[in-house]
């Protein structure tokens, strides 16, 4: 098993008197740049709970603080876990007025390493150098020391200078004399630059050596936006080790490692206010809804589920009885389908697994792969039951071929149950009396072409796809890592607002660019927006109460009889329809009203069946019940040839949707057809009435339905 890695980093930061002073002239100098960075680093490896030791070396010092003895070089800080008092540190540092030789202090600082790295293991350790070369360098042993660095294999990262790295090397060759005369050196697109002679040199060295042994070098406008975001916790992947079984005669061993899982904050912690860094016990009481606020036992105490007003008590031995015991942990294919048949909207679960072979089983490795191979092929998707650990709740998963250049595997994705999905019945948003022009798809297209995220230029320049997964930040998350950061540095100051950093992660790449403005305008001319007010049908009080002036001389006292004014008169509501929260209050005030009455029985029917259809269980059957009932006994006394026609209907609805239930319920309360017994108006026999209610689901073989556009319900009853 490999080890957890874990870094030495030596930090090298001049401070010296060709660095302290550029902030004379320039507003953001290279000593503030230089400081942010090396701040930024210790917070991140700080917030991120890295196990990584830091070192920092100071260039151009007052003091001379090393085992080497090296002149104006000060070791401030041995190998350690970094720590806000060192962050502390480097934000109070200032500028000297003295310079020392920055290769001298790469020596030191292989030194600091190799005494700081005794008897630890590190996977890799760096020197990261913070200077604008603009010392006077020695290079009598450079070959000695590039040939070092190659041996240790030190990484060497310099952030700072804009260094060109095709600059001649003979640059190291010429006369050290005129030291004010000034290069002019260009790196890529930055605008030209004047450099001393020693830092041309200094330049020409630094290439040498990362050309030698290898490194990195970045300026500040690359380094300071990349290290202004906090880095998450690395975690070592460890194994989910199972069984994958196919029927009773296929196992193969397998591993799963966890792809996609919801980054979490660092959970809060309770302390002492009063007592600063005491740690304090939370205890907890149980107390009577009494007078006496009577304080009970924790013994006494038994927990319970409640319905209504009923608490149904469940005690320990109950809920270990009511565990489901799915036995030992398990991968079992429960078979295949058609990778159209499992939509991306039933993805649910808090992440994904990558299923691969186990390490080491060559037996595994090959029919894992033949199984990828075959589904990749044939366009399948496995079926998949998943406990997790023992007696571990049992999930409904689906399981895609995988195929990349490097790796072979099956991605798991947890399914949902019926209990988890929600029924939905929305109007359609395109009909023939709003259909969209010409001119108006053309609009939205042009939009949709000038918000293409896949090719978007980013700032350097360079072309890439915007906003994918694996590259952006949760900017919560950054806001919080930096308030953290902030708090610990300054106890008692205002916390910041969220920088420009921050902000600007899901900020649109379009939002300045003229077409998509453009874009923008053309579908808000096209797509008028009316305010609609609402006609509300409420009676005042001064409506109800109040006559108009030129009538109440003549009338006299008001005849309202104050009697029939309550306040639901006053606030009601006009019934427009009939509903599903109220139908049977709704059919009775239509019909009142003296609305038609086949209209009305229309809506009657269609809330019935909705109510129905769309019941999440057996919820809504009572009112549906009642709805129906309500309606039958208008039917038999006005015309049941509307009940009769329609209620046949519904019961071929009731069985093609699955729900029985209801019929039986229908069945049960004698809410079939009317006859002529119950109304001389109805055509219908005594006997066919009867029949009706016998009427038994004919028993059909499965038809697998040729069309691949499945809705909710349909979808739900295949499951």
């Amino acid at each position: 098993m490999a080890g957890r890695q874990k870094e030495a980093v030596v930090i090298i930061l001049d401070i010296g008197h060709s660095v302290s002073q550029d902030t004379e002239t320039i507003k953001s100098g290279f000593l503030e740049n230089a400081r942010q960075c090396v701040s930024m680093i210790l917070k991140r490896k700080i917030l991120a709970n890295s196990k990584d030791e830091i070192a920092l070396i100071l260039l151009g010092s007052d003091e001379t603080e090393n085992s080497l003895n090296y002149k104006n070089i000060k070791v401030t800080h041995s190998l350690a876990l970094p720590s806000w008092e060192m962050v502390q540190f480097v934000n109070d540092l200032k500028g000297t007025t003295v310079n020392a030789d920055w290769l001298d202090a790469i020596v030191v600082a292989m030194n600091v390493l190799k005494e700081g790295a005794d008897g630890k293991k590190f996977t890799e350790r760096k020197l990261v150098l913070l200077s604008n070369l603009n010392t006077t360098v020695s290079k009598d042993q450079i070959d000695i020391i590039t040939n070092a660095m190659k041996c240790e294999e030190l990484c060497l990262i310099v952030i700072g200078p804009d260094i060109n790295l095709n600059i001649r090397e003979e640059a190291m060759d010429e006369d050290d004399d005129n030291d004010d005369e000034t290069k002019y050196w260009t790196n890529g697109n930055d605008a030209e630059k004047s450099k001393s002679k020693q830092q041309c040199v200094g330049e020409s060295v630094l290439s040498h050596i990362l050309r030698e042994a290898g490194g990195v070098i970045c300026s500040f406008a690359d380094a300071v936006p990349q290290l202004m975001y906090f880095q998450k916790k690395n975690v070592r992947p460890s194994p989910w080790n199972v069984v994958m079984d196919i029927g009773p005669d296929i196992k193969v061993a397998v591993s799963g490692y966890r792809k996609i899982s919801p980054a979490t904050l660092p959970s809060w912690k309770h302390e002492s206010a009063v007592d600063k860094g005491a740690s304090i016990d939370s205890e907890t009481s149980y107390i009577r809804q009494d007078e006496n606020q009577t304080v009970v036992e924790r013994e006494d105490v038994i927990e319970g589920f409640r319905f209504g007003t009923t608490l149904v008590p469940f005690s320990d031995i109950d809920k270990t009885m009511m565990s489901y015991q799915s036995g030992e942990r398990c991968l079992s294919v429960l078979g295949f389908t058609k990778l159209k048949n499992v939509p991306r909207h039933l993805f649910v679960g808090k992440g994904v697994l990558y299923i691969v072979a186990r390490k080491g089983d060559s037996s595994a490795e090959i029919a894992l792969s033949s199984l990828i191979q075959a589904l990749k092929e044939e366009g399948l998707v496995a079926i998949a039951r998943r406990v997790y650990n023992r007696n571990s709740n049992p999930v409904l998963g689906v399981m895609f071929p995988r195929i990349s250049s490097e790796y072979e595997c099956l991605v798991l994705i947890d399914l949902p149950y019926s209990e988890d999905m929600r029924e939905f019945v929305f109007p359609p948003i395109v009909s023939n009396t709003n259909k969209p022009t010409k001119e108006q798809l053309d609009s939205i297209d042009a939009l949709i072409d000038n918000m293409d995220l896949q090719n978007v230029k980013n700032e350097y320049g360079e072309i890439s796809e915007a906003f994918k997964s694996k590259s952006m930040l949760n900017p919560y998350h950054q806001h919080v890592y930096h308030s953290l950061a902030h708090k610990a540095l300054n106890e008692d100051a205002q916390l910041p607002p969220p920088s420009d950093y921050v902000m600007n992660l899901l900020k649109s790449p379009y939002e300045t660019k003229p077409s998509y403005k453009l874009a923008l305008e053309e579908v808000k001319k096209h797509f008028q927006l009316i305010e609609v007010k609402q006609k509300t049908s409420r009676k005042s009080a001064a409506a109800v109460f109040k006559k108009d002036d030129k009538y109440e001389a003549e009338e006299g006292p008001s005849s309202v009889d104050l009697k029939d004014v309550t306040m639901a008169s006053l606030i009601e509501a006009k019934v427009i329809e009939v509903g599903t929260v109220k139908p049977v209050q709704d059919f009775k005030a239509l019909l009142e009203r003296g609305e038609d009455f086949n209209k009305v029985c229309s809506q009657m029917q269609k809330v019935i069946l909705n109510l129905v259809i769309h019941s999440f269980g057996v919820d809504n059957f009572s009112k549906a019940e009642t709805a129906l009932q309500t309606l039958r006994i208008d039917c038999v006394t006005k015309d049941p040839s509307v009940y009769n026609d329609w209620v046949v209907q519904f019961r071929d609805s009731l069985f093609e949707r699955g729900r029985k239930a209801f019929w039986d319920i229908l069945v049960e309360a004698r809410l079939g057809l009317i006859s002529s017994e119950e109304s001389a108006k109805s055509s219908v026999s005594v006997d066919e009435a009867t029949k009706f209610l016998e009427y038994e689901e004919p028993k059909q073989e499965e038809v697998v339905p040729e069309d691949d556009f499945m809705d909710a319900d349909e979808l739900l009853n295949e499951m």
